[in-house]
């Protein structure tokens, strides 16, 4: 085997044609559609669905479903990264309608940015059903494949699109959110989202993502709650102050001031708190 063997990223050198079309992706596209493949266990399988083994690669298993079926998938390979000439892949997640799998408090909770896996997507396309991209299964793709897809819309606007680059960032990146901070704020927070949902109200409704401001980064002593509202729809802050009041003495009790529910949204808050705080969401509170 020569080094340049040994160079997973070695590329063909592109046409000038397939720089154009892979130029009109960006991060967040959609596309129809690709088959979910994985490497799987001959011995010990863990996926429940009925599999179809396509092949062995040096004794390892290379599985499908059965039978085999087209899924869309989103682009979650940046921007910069996709028109990169001597990277030969990005990468794809899946794309379905999770209208029967969640649940209409779990829906709630995705809608307004609290699962961390889930993206809901906002596109007129997706008006029927509720459709998410699922981030826990990545699949690379050679881009002269991507290349033969048309790409369409997730979302209605830009910031939707910067919240799915954030979210990208946060499911690698190191917990935000200090230890006390999620034991005495973040998860009572969602223990009380969840029970009000079980009761029939919802929370969510008019949220666009919370975030928490922390003073200091290792043992906080005061935390910020900011609920920040949808374009359309404002948070209902009746709810959101009996939510947050109820967890006030309880996080005193272990030195945190609890400020909040402050309820804004992304054009009235200050760039400075919003870089200054961290998103939470209810995977944090697992």
């Amino acid at each position: 085997m020569t080094q340049g063997d040994r160079d997973l990223t070695r590329s063909q050198n592109w046409t000038e044609p397939l720089a154009a079309t892979l130029n009109r992706f960006r991060q967040g596209h959609v596309v129809d559609g690709f088959p979910l493949l994985f490497l799987g266990s001959n011995e010990d399988p863990l996926w429940t669905p009925e599999r179809l083994l396509l092949t062995q690669a040096a004794g390892v298993a290379v599985v499908g479903e059965h039978p085999p079926r087209l899924w869309r998938a989103m682009v979650v390979s940046q921007g910069c990264d996709l028109v990169k000439s001597n990277f030969p892949w990005a990468t794809v997640v899946p794309v379905y309608d999770a209208a029967e799998i969640l649940n209409k408090s779990q829906q709630q909770a995705a809608s307004a940015g609290q699962t961390v896996h889930f993206v809901h997507l906002t596109a007129p396309w997706v008006q029927q059903g509720f459709w998410v991209a699922d981030l826990r299964l990545e699949l690379p793709v050679e881009k002269t494949l991507l290349a033969t897809f048309e790409p369409q819309e997730a979302f209605l606007d830009e910031v939707d699109y910067a919240r799915l680059a954030e979210r990208l960032g946060a499911q690698r990146a190191r917990p935000a959110v200090p230890d006390p901070c999620l034991e005495h704020v973040v998860i009572p927070l969602f223990e009380h989202v969840k029970k009000r949902r079980e009761e029939g109200t919802n929370p969510n409704a008019g949220v666009r993502e919370l975030r928490v401001q922390c003073n200091d980064p290792i043992s906080p002593t005061i935390v910020t709650l900011y609920v920040i509202g949808q374009d359309d729809q404002q948070p209902d802050s009746d709810e959101w102050t009996t939510i947050i009041g109820s967890l006030y003495e309880p996080a005193g009790e272990h030195g945190i001031t609890l400020v909040g529910p402050e309820i804004t949204s992304l054009w009235d808050m200050s760039a400075r708190d919003y870089l200054t705080s961290a998103p939470i969401v209810e995977r944090q509170s697992s």
